[in-house]
C-alpha cells in the first residue's frame, strides 16, 4: 500500500521531487502546499491544497508524512524555516531518492533528504536533515554533511570532508578530500576548494579564496 504524503512547495525543485516520487512508486501524493498557487489549482497533476497552514488540518485527517519540495539555489534559510515549522506540527519528512542514484548501504541519512538522479554517495557518508544532493553530484567515503545543506548539480566532494549546517555549494564546485567547510558558508559555482572554509565565508575561484581576496 502506498504511503499518503503531501508535498511542500511548488517551484522548479518541487517539480523534480514530484518526478522522483513518481519514479519511486511508493507514495500517494494527496496534494501540494504552495504560497504562490491558489487552492484548487493543479501542480504537476496534483491538487493545490493551500499554503502550509492547511497541514494541521490534514494531520488531523491522518496524514503523517510530508516531502520537502523547496530548493535553495541562492539561500537555504527558507527551506530550513519551513522544515522547522512543519516538524513543530509533529509531522515527519520522508527521504526522496531517485532510483538512478547510487547510495552505499553504509550511508546514513537524516530526515527530509532529497537525492537527485545520478548522484553517488559512497561508503560511510553521513547526510543530515533537510539536505539536497542534486543531479550528478558525488560524495566520497566518510564525508559528513550537516543539516539544511544544498549540494548543487555536478559537485564533487572528496573523502573525509566535513560540511556543516546551512552550507550552499553551487554548481560544479569541487571540494578536495579532507576539507572542512563551516556553517553558513557559500562555495561559488565552479570553485575548487583546497583548504578549509570559515563560518559564513563566501569563496570563489580556482583555487577558491574568500570574496574579499578574490
Amino acid at each position: 500500500m502506498k504511503q499518503d504524503i503531501i508535498l511542500v512547495g511548488s517551484g522548479g525543485h518541487a517539480k523534480v521531487v514530484v518526478d522522483i516520487m513518481d519514479e519511486m512508486g511508493s507514495f500517494n501524493i494527496v496534494g501540494i502546499t504552495s504560497k504562490e498557487l491558489n487552492p484548487g489549482s493543479v501542480f504537476q497533476g496534483y491538487p493545490v491544497l493551500g499554503n502550509d497552514s492547511v497541514l494541521s488540518e490534514y494531520q488531523r485527517r491522518g496524514i503523517k508524512y510530508v516531502a520537502m519540495g523547496i530548493g535553495g539555489y541562492r539561500d537555504n534559510s527558507q527551506r530550513k524555516n519551513v522544515f522547522e515549522f512543519i516538524k513543530a506540527l509533529g509531522l515527519s519528512f520522508i527521504n526522496i531518492i531517485h532510483p538512478s542514484a547510487i547510495v552505499s548501504k553504509t550511508v546514513k541519512l537524516g530526515e527530509g533528504v532529497v537525492i537527485f538522479p545520478g548522484a553517488v554517495l559512497n561508503t560511510d557518508v553521513f547526510v543530515g536533515n533537510n539536505t539536497i544532493i542534486a543531479t550528478g553530484s558525488t560524495i566520497d567515503h566518510e564525508t559528513e554533511i550537516g543539516n539544511h545543506v544544498l549540494v548543487s548539480a555536478g559537485v564533487t566532494v572528496g573523502a573525509y570532508s566535513k560540511i556543516e549546517d546551512n552550507v550552499l555549494i553551487a554548481l560544479g564546485a569541487k571540494i578536495i578530500s579532507g576539507v572542512y567547510i563551516k556553517a553558513n558558508a557559500l562555495v561559488a559555482a565552479g570553485a575548487v576548494v583546497v583548504k578549509d572554509v570559515e563560518k559564513s565565508e563566501r569563496v570563489f575561484g580556482i583555487p577558491a579564496k574568500p570574496l574579499k581576496n578574490a
